[in-house]
């Protein structure tokens, strides 16, 4: 008979016949080994609970560790929202900057006071500069992006500047690749288009239309927006052309009013009621 198959038939005799030897031999055994042997057999039996103290103990340290990194990763996510930040309004001064250093055309600095909560109301805002600053009625409001509107209302120490995006507010414009000319206008059904511009004229979406100089309100030069869509619907005789304005009334923060307009100015005729030459001044 094999001894695999004898073991498994008297496994329990022989499981007792060695619990009883081992404990013979503990018995006559030193106090040393004894306690060798117990630490052994109880490193073996507490193996698992040792295990998932230790895990615990790993777990808690990570867990800690990634507290760590979490509000440092908040700090550096703080730090690069700052940076950014810093370089948005760098690039936006320089871009100021760059806009008044403009020879032909004299700025005067605003800081908004109000803007329009109610779009179906009249589309004015009011800025802090009024009759005592030589502001008057007329004179082209602009951003480093482009034309804002005009002023409308002239106070003592403020003003009321009426926006391009008003039913009645009308440019003469061109297109700056181009040349074509057109009027630049806002309606609540179409948004800002461009006007009286003929089907066989050169018009392509991705145009920058400017405006035009022409007549004695608004400079030659500034940026009013740029053409998203071109249709020549069947039976019209002109061009429906839409532009996304270049300047997002809803984010305003840097106003100038144009009050001083030299004679080198482009395309711009000198309106005595609005500009003088650079030696009488304003």
């Amino acid at each position: 008979m094999p001894l695999v198959s004898l073991f498994q038939r008297h496994r329990d005799r022989v499981t007792l016949l060695a619990c009883v030897t081992m404990s013979l031999l503990l018995l006559n055994s030193s106090a040393e080994l004894k306690f060798d042997l117990a630490r052994a057999i109880g490193s073996v039996v507490f193996a698992p609970s040792d295990g998932v103290v230790k895990l615990n103990a790993h777990l808690s340290r990570l867990q800690g560790e990634n507290e760590i990194l979490r509000e440092r990763v908040m700090v550096l996510s703080d730090e690069w929202n700052r940076v950014e930040e810093y370089r948005k309004e760098a690039t936006r001064l320089r871009h100021l900057l760059e806009f008044r250093d403009a020879e032909s055309y004299h700025f005067l600095p605003a800081e908004l006071l109000s803007f329009p909560t109610n779009p179906r109301e009249n589309n004015l805002i009011r800025v802090d500069r009024g009759r005592r600053d030589g502001v008057s009625s007329g004179m082209p409001v602009v951003s480093s992006s482009g034309l804002i509107g005009a002023v409308h209302t002239v106070h003592e120490q403020e003003a009321e500047v009426q926006l391009l995006s008003s039913k009645n507010f009308a440019v003469s414009c061109r297109d700056r690749r181009s040349r074509v000319l057109g009027v630049f206008k806002w309606d609540p059904r179409r948004g800002f288009h461009v006007d009286r511009v003929d089907l066989n004229e050169d018009v392509q979406v991705g145009d920058r239309f400017m405006t035009s100089g022409l007549g004695t309100r608004f400079p030659e030069g500034f940026l009013l927006g740029t053409v998203t869509d071109v249709q020549m619907p069947p039976g019209v005789l002109r061009k429906q052309i839409l532009l996304e304005p270049s300047v997002r009334l809803q984010t305003l923060e840097d106003v100038f009013i144009v009050n001083l307009i030299s004679k080198e100015a482009p395309g711009f005729p000198l309106d005595s009621s609005i500009a003088t030459d650079e030696e009488g001044g304003p």
